[in-house]
């Protein structure tokens, strides 16, 4: 990128600074009586009118406001939560009961089922009644693997064309060889751009400490 180019992008952010700091500048300047009126919770952004903050007091009755709405609402998560743990109480109790009522059963009926004559297949048996199906399912062979412990007894044992090789940069010594213009990654010294580095900048956050 020329030093033409970069200054024709700098002009061009500066332009653009300048045009969002006159519209803020236009912006009326709000009272604390008027901003004690501002309904800002029940009301979009977009439907009310913008204002802004230009004193201490004005300020301070914001940071104080915010306070509020985040005790606010941390009194209703905490009423809330407090309710879903009664409500998650009362079903885990009712799935105990469940399953408690149900399992001797269900034992029983694998006893019988045991006894009759039913289907087979490759994976499964099954039993038919008018109320329901009593089904089998067989087991499967699985496996674990510690590739701890088999990836070098592979190695060892002539099968290493079994084990998969998975390639990564090396990002951190790569980047120190790095210099970045506008989203363009190159080698600072030779100036080769560097494919598959896309450069972006994260925006501040600003946050308010009450």
């Amino acid at each position: 990128m020329s030093d033409k180019t970069t200054a024709a992008l700098a002009v061009e952010q500066a332009d653009t600074e300048a045009t969002t700091t006159q519209e803020a500048e236009l912006l009326p300047a709000a009272t604390l009586d008027e901003l004690k009126q501002v309904d800002l919770g029940t009301v979009a952004e977009s439907e009310r009118a913008p204002f802004r903050i230009t004193d201490d007091r004005c300020a301070d009755w914001a940071i104080r406001k915010i306070a509020d709405e985040r005790s606010e609402y941390d009194r209703l998560k905490a009423l809330a939560d407090e309710q879903i743990a009664a409500i998650n109480e009362k079903v885990a109790a009712a799935r105990k009961r469940m399953e408690n009522g149900t399992s001797y059963l269900t034992s029983c009926l694998a006893d019988f089922f045991a006894t009759v004559p039913h289907k087979e297949t490759k994976t499964t048996e099954k039993y038919r009644l008018l109320s329901g199906t009593l089904t089998f399912k067989k087991g499967t062979t699985k496996t674990k693997l510690d590739e701890t412990k088999l990836v070098p007894w592979l190695k060892a044992n002539g099968y290493g064309e079994l084990v998969k090789v998975e390639e990564s940069t090396r990002w951190a010594d790569l980047k120190k060889l790095l210099s970045y213009t506008g989203d363009i990654a190159t080698l600072t010294e030779t100036g080769e751009i560097v494919e598959g580095v896309t450069v972006y900048e994260t925006p501040g956050i600003f946050t308010v400490d009450v």
